[in-house]
């Protein structure tokens, strides 16, 4: 990798870091979009433990399925067991209560291997994808795909790894 090339990758993962999580969430929606249309799924490994907590997104609303993916894209924790709680302070206190929790546990995704990851977003990029969902970027969110295009194949996967924390 020369010189040019690590700086413009160094330059687009400081953007992306520096995006609000709702920005980054859309980036990487639109990220795996395009690589969900890109790459075959055949060439995505599969795991039993991706697909499941695929579907455990898929059954949660809107809202929540949104609170799920800014934790996980969040998740430099540790604790395999650590719950996510709602961020709204007085339904996080019901939960703790009651014991109820509907969140996704943070464990599920950071128990994952990096490879597993990038399939459980990529399966993900598929779903948004097949969904017709229409993703309005901001223009932060625009100059970190506009960086993207500078780079090869590979620097856009160093990207993608990095931008998950691996």
């Amino acid at each position: 990798m020369t010189s040019a090339q690590s700086e413009s990758l160094q330059k687009a993962l400081s953007a992306f870091r520096g995006l609000r999580m709702e920005d980054k969430l859309t980036a990487m929606a639109l990220i795996f979009q395009h690589v969900a249309r890109e790459v075959p799924a055949d060439s995505i490994p599969q795991s039993s433990k991706v697909s499941e907590l695929v579907n455990k997104v898929g059954q949660l609303s809107q809202e929540l399925q949104t609170d799920a993916l800014r934790d996980m894209l969040d998740a430099q924790r540790q604790d395999g067991d650590e719950v996510a709680l709602d961020p709204n302070p007085s339904k996080a206190l019901g939960e703790l209560v009651t014991g109820k929790n509907e969140n996704i546990p943070v464990g599920d995704y950071s128990s994952l291997g990096k490879e597993e990851k990038l399939a459980f977003w990529y399966q993900m990029g598929q779903k948004v994808s097949s969904s017709g969902a229409n993703i309005s970027p901001s223009a932060d969110v625009n100059e970190v795909l506009k960086s993207l295009q500078s780079l090869n194949q590979d620097e856009r996967i160093s990207f993608i790894s990095k931008a998950l924390g691996r």
